[in-house]
């Protein structure tokens, strides 16, 4: 009887996950305001194209709520990074600095 090897498993290499800087755009209609009124999705555009100009290889998330509306719009790096508050698309290059002084994603 021949002796056939054995397939040897297949096991999946296993992926760190890419730094994502979430980005609230919750739009709530009334006098108690919100992160997209107060220019959210204007700062997604800005830190997407402020990464892209560094070569970072980071995400940016449009998100629902983070349910810190009074000081938004709001910014949580993620994975385990600070989460930022009055966060405007002029301040982009600001907070890409300060995250990258003070955050260690993967």
């Amino acid at each position: 009887m021949s002796r056939q090897a054995l397939p040897v498993p297949t096991l999946p290499v296993p992926t760190l996950p890419v730094p994502t800087l979430h980005v609230c755009v919750n739009r709530r209609l009334g006098a108690a305001g919100s992160c997209a009124a107060a220019g959210s999705e204007a700062l997604v555009a800005a830190l997407a194209a402020e990464i892209a100009r560094r070569g970072l290889d980071w995400r940016v998330a449009a998100n629902p709520c983070m349910a810190h509306c009074a000081v938004g719009p709001n910014v949580k790096a993620a994975p385990g990074g600070p989460l930022l508050h009055h966060c405007r698309a002029g301040d982009a290059a600001a907070i890409i600095d300060r995250l990258i002084a003070e955050w260690s994603p993967p």
